[in-house]
């Protein structure tokens, strides 16, 4: 029998004493955990730390792109760079972003981050020294003016969206502040995707989008949602206990550098670089576990970000056009399976008719058109064929009120 002694920080960070290492553990991920899978549907999620297993542990990745898909689903193609860089917001796929000009307007570095907020607010009540000086480090530019007193409200409550961390426009970024971006929202997501769902003749949803309309888990058109809890839901068919693999978090997958030409037909690749986290460690069959990047070109070059286009000619502009091209991953993990299928289950009230009417609106109110005149024919909108509203049939089984 197996039980986890403790969660690790995320990626392996060494920030914290090893006693509070202890204490982000249960006091943190252990009691999310816990309090996630207290509901009666919720049979099949567990914790580690409290539960022991027995057998060999599956692991699954779950990625998805950057970019937020709301933003792409709502605006035509140019102008969504500009709204998705508008505010923090908008970047809501785990994943954010802050953009550093000069003088020209031109972007000269742009830095990623999909680091969870609670974790800094751990770090602020638990070491206040730690917390500033990790502000001043992966922040040079400014260490000198960051100061304690920038990162509380009323010097005792952390600020999340304190001034060196609120801005999609200075380059300073320590960790996310989207509402929906936080390690609870995918803890009890990764929970609440476990529980097996049919439609009214008792056939199971697969479908990842009628999935999450059916079991009201997540925001219906981001990237993230449907693919986490599909993935997870794909599993949970099998028999297993599930859970996050340890360490819980979010991390940034991969940087696409193919999708850009540099003036100087330069790779692209070499400008993208992973500064916070740990890299991968072979002897222990650890993947890398990476929470921070920074995309800049260095001086020598004799250019800089914005002289770089895709591969359509489109100059870099926004900050966005790079999230494109990264993918944002977290890790389901598995055991003990075809022991613990849990009871088949029909949507949860209210699910169809908010199905129905949050995806007729959103293609009615894109396209500009009437919901009769969907009925003749595609009136989809050149922007949002593709995405998961075109052609999305409201009327199939999986939508259905019970």
């Amino acid at each position: 029998m197996t039980t986890l002694e403790s969660f690790s920080p995320p990626a392996y960070l060494t920030d914290f004493t090893k006693e509070n290492a202890v204490k982000w553990s249960k006091d943190y991920i252990s009691r999310w955990m816990d309090g996630s899978a207290s509901t009666p549907e919720v049979t099949q999620f567990y914790n580690p730390t409290t539960r022991a297993t027995e057998g060999d542990i599956v692991k699954k990745n779950i990625t998805w792109t950057a970019f937020p898909n709301t933003v792409k689903h709502d605006t035509p193609e140019k102008e969504r760079w500009k709204v998705a860089d508008s505010t923090r917001e908008n970047q809501d796929e785990y994943c954010e972003w802050s953009v550093r000009r000069n003088s020209k307007g031109q972007i000269t570095r742009v830095v990623f981050t999909c680091e969870g907020p609670e974790y800094w607010e751990a770090l602020a009540t638990l070491q206040p020294d730690t917390l500033l000086q990790l502000y001043k480090d992966n922040n040079p530019e400014y260490a000198s003016q960051i100061k304690r007193e920038d990162l509380y409200t009323n010097k005792t409550r952390y600020n999340r969206l304190n001034k060196w961390n609120n801005s999609t426009t200075t380059g300073s970024i320590m960790h996310l502040i989207q509402s929906a971006n936080t390690l609870g929202a995918e803890i009890q997501l990764g929970a609440d995707a476990t529980v097996l769902r049919v439609d009214s003749a008792g056939n199971p949803i697969h479908d990842y989008d009628r999935l999450i309309r059916c079991s009201q888990y997540g925001g219906i058109y981001r990237n993230s949602d449907p693919a986490i809890g599909g993935n997870v839901n794909d599993l949970a068919w099998k028999g297993p206990l599930l859970t996050l693999a340890d360490p819980v978090g979010l991390y940034l997958e991969s940087f696409d550098g193919s999708q850009f030409v540099a003036p100087d037909e330069e790779d692209v690749q070499k400008f993208w670089r992973f500064t916070r986290g740990t890299p991968a460690d072979p002897t222990r069959g650890r993947p890398a576990h990476w929470v921070r990047a920074v995309f800049e070109v260095p001086e020598s070059y004799g250019y800089n970000v914005s002289d770089i286009k895709d591969t359509k000619g489109n100059k870099i502009n926004w900050g966005s056009q790079l999230a494109d091209a990264i993918q944002i991953r977290l890790t389901g993990q598995a055991v003990e399976i075809g022991k613990h299928l849990g009871q088949k289950r029909r949507c949860k009230p209210g699910a169809a008719a908010a199905a129905v009417s949050v995806a007729s609106a959103a293609v009615s109110e894109s396209a500009g058109i009437s919901a009769a005149s969907e009925a003749d024919e595609d009136n989809t909108p050149e922007h949002l064929k593709g995405t998961r509203s075109h052609g999305l049939d409201i009327e199939a089984q999986g939508y259905v009120c019970y």
